[in-house]
């Protein structure tokens, strides 16, 4: 999948995520700091959207049960959730971001 331009910079403020989709799948765009990560928007326990969960230490909490994924690597961090969750390459240009290609992580490899 080729880099697809997906938000603004401002778009989404630091400490907030956003639910973009890339070719009807969805995607949970995060700001952390100035630095932006994009996930599966779908949790891998109850199938619900990440988007606008709460955020704290570099986890994402899903709203319906309240596992917690590891933005950066997609981890699942707390039961409910076992299996991680997709993460996709990241570019900042000229204030737009854009989101990649899916990573192949060795948790990921393991899950599948």
């Amino acid at each position: 999948m080729p880099s697809v331009d997906v938000a603004s910079v401002e778009e989404v403020a630091p400490g907030t995520s956003v639910r973009v989709d890339i070719d009807g799948k969805p995607i949970c765009l995060v700001n952390l700091e100035g630095a932006f990560y994009a996930i599966h928007d779908t949790c891998t326990h109850a199938l619900q959207s990440l988007s606008g969960g709460y955020i704290e230490d570099g986890k994402i909490e899903c709203p319906h049960h309240g596992a917690f994924f590891r933005i950066a690597t997609g981890e699942a961090a707390t039961p409910p959730a076992t299996l991680p969750l997709p993460t996709f390459q990241v570019e900042v240009r000229d204030g737009r971001v854009f989101v990649g290609q899916q990573v192949i992580s060795a948790s990921h490899a393991r899950s599948n």
